[in-house]
Order: structure tokens, then sequence, then C-alpha cells
């Protein structure tokens, strides 16, 4: 008798200077079954170690960072962790803004102001295309097998 292992857990790291942001993630993605969030940090340098240490495979950042910006962070995972997806969420959402982090790695751009469940649905669509059977399963995740 053949037995399945309960699916994989998507691992996505937080990378938010507000605490009152982080927490509305935490309440916003926590209901999501197929989520973990692994860890969280308010500026480039721990966000990309943590990212490293938990293995996150999506990190959501902030542009405005405690004492960075999350450009840094989109830089350094281009050249550290090319596999994890970024997703950035940020109060900067002029045109201009997010062809600079799209052009440094982003996958994902959404406006603060009024695309927070847009980032709900992604990151669940995401965790669907990871765990759902077929030629992907357990494989790695790229944004370019997500349709959102």
């Amino acid at each position: 008798m053949e037995t399945q292992s309960p699916p994989q857990l998507l691992k996505v790291y937080l990378v938010e200077d507000s605490e009152i942001i982080r927490q509305r993630l935490h309440q916003l993605l926590g209901s999501i079954a197929t989520i973990q969030i692994v860890g969280e940090a308010e500026d480039a340098g721990p966000a990309l170690e943590g990212i490293d240490a938990t293995h996150a495979e999506v990190a959501v950042i902030d542009m405005q960072l405690a004492h960075s910006s999350g450009l840094t962070v989109l830089r350094g995972l281009a050249n550290r962790a090319p596999q994890v997806i970024a997703i950035v969420l940020t109060n900067y959402a002029t045109p201009e803004f997010k062809r600079e982090c799209l052009a440094a790695g982003a996958q994902y751009f959404f406006d603060k102001t009024n695309e927070f469940d847009l980032v709900r649905q992604t990151l669940r669509n995401i965790a669907t295309a990871k765990i759902s059977p077929g030629p992907c399963r357990g494989a790695s995740i790229t944004a370019s097998m997500i349709r959102v």
C-alpha cells in the first residue's frame, strides 16, 4: 500500500521594517494552509542571511527598510539565490520604480495601498503550483510557472 507524504509548505520570508505591516502579512498569509512564514527581517543584510538559512522559496520585500533598500535585497538575491521568487510590496508604486525593481530581479510588484490581496492570491497560486500533481511536483518553482 502506497502512502503519500504530506505536501511541502511554500517557505516565505518577509522583508519589512514595519512591525504593523509584518503582523498584517502574518494574518493575511497565515490562513493559507500551504504557506509557512519561515522568517522575517527589517534590513537587507539580515534578510539575505535569513533567506539563505531558511531556504526560503519566496521573499516578500518592502523597498523602504530600516537602514537600506529593498533594491539591495533584490540585487543580493539575483546574485546569491536567483531561484527565490521576489515579490515587492511597496508604497512607492510608480512606473519608474516598478521598472527598476523588475530590472533588479523582482518577479512581482504590488502597491501596498490597494494590492495586499494580490500578494495573498499570488502566494496561493505559487503554493498550489508547487504541490499540484504533474511534471513540476517536487521541483523548484519559478515565476514563469505561475499564472496570476
